[in-house]
């Protein structure tokens, strides 16, 4: 029996580049979650008209939330140095959403193969899954975000300027959590955390640690010591297969949630002729194929669920033409009030 959902909150971040793979998310996870009746939020900035509609077409639940203008000045200030990946601080969102008892945060190139209910009654305050620092057993230095070296050898870990660059006895994190999957309880959202975590988007946070481009830094720096991390099944990052086998005996075909973390992602066709090259950043992932059917299978639970409302066919489609000029919606105070009914 599914757990009580109506005050759980799906939350989402879905830009241009993303579409498919936002849909491939929300999609697998309403189907392993057929009794889910929480709100489904995306925050979006500068989604196309189009696509907006597509993905509500497909799921008739949807609300999109426009990023907060404080986070937008705050992306601003630090694009000098992330450049065109400010986008991937937009996670951060998640934590000023009220009137939900949890949100889970899912990043877009998430493929769910499971139900996840279980998880929606505990009582910790933070539920997510360890990075790869935390798989190979490497801390990180609290003050620059690079790895520890290990004892006895030079660790030449890749920065910007791909030189040493040791903890030299100062604090360290030890438990660090890929911010891909988060179950965050209310107690840990609300304006005063989500000003907190405002103010470390700047750019002394990034002008003299790891070059990282997302919102992942920041959450292990400001919730250190207060995540409980759970099973690799709950996300599970498919570049870090052989890690996690080892850990804990999973393959991914038993995972319930798949994260295909890096590029190039799946939906990428022309990122994947690296392939043809041999290039050695990537290889070809037999994980794909279970992205390319939920992905199939998405469009055509999409289509019959407009089909059957008269919404297709051929002489249907002409008449439902998409705008890539609609106007972007305002930022609102976020609460369950007003949910779109599915």
């Amino acid at each position: 029996m599914m757990p009580r959902t109506s005050d759980v909150c799906l939350f989402t971040v879905a830009t241009e580049s993303f579409v498919p793979g936002t849909l491939v998310m929300i999609g697998t996870f309403l189907k392993h979650h057929p009794g889910f009746d929480g709100d489904v939020v995306v925050v979006q900035d500068g989604l196309s008209g189009a696509s907006r509609e597509m993905l509500g077409a497909a799921f008739g639940r949807l609300r999109f939330e426009a990023v907060s203008p404080g986070m937008k000045d705050r992306a601003e200030a630090v694009r000098p140095l992330l450049g065109d990946q400010t986008a991937r601080l937009y996670g951060l969102e998640a934590f000023r959403l009220a009137g939900y008892r949890k949100v889970l945060c899912c990043d877009s190139d998430l493929l769910f193969q499971g139900c996840i209910a279980e998880l929606f009654d505990s009582t910790e305050a933070l539920l997510c899954c360890g990075d790869r620092w935390f798989l190979r057993g490497r801390p990180l230095d609290t003050a620059t975000g690079l790895p520890v070296p290990e004892p006895g050898r030079l660790d030449r870990t890749a920065t910007a300027r791909n030189e040493e660059r040791p903890a030299g006895g100062r604090p360290v994190l030890e438990r660090t959590f890929n911010s891909g999957f988060l179950l965050i309880d209310a107690r840990l959202r609300g304006e005063a955390t989500y000003s907190d975590l405002l103010d470390m988007v700047s750019p002394e946070l990034w002008r003299d640690g790891w070059i990282t481009t997302d919102d992942q830094w920041i959450l292990n720096r400001y919730f250190a010591g207060r995540q409980t991390l759970v099973s690799w099944t709950y996300n599970y990052l498919l570049p870090e297969a052989e890690a996690i086998r080892a850990r804990e005996g999973l393959d991914p075909g038993r995972a319930k949630v798949l994260h295909y973390v890096a590029f190039p992602k799946p939906w990428l066709s022309n990122e994947m002729l690296h392939w043809t090259r041999g290039d050695f950043r990537c290889r070809p992932a037999p994980e794909f194929k279970l992205w390319y059917d939920a992905w199939l299978d998405c469009l055509t639970r999409a289509w019959l669920r407009n089909a059957r409302k008269g919404l297709t066919g051929s002489r249907a489609l002409p008449e439902r033409r998409l705008s890539a000029t609609a106007a972007e919606p305002a930022p609102v105070p976020w609460s369950p009030a007003g949910r779109n009914a599915p």
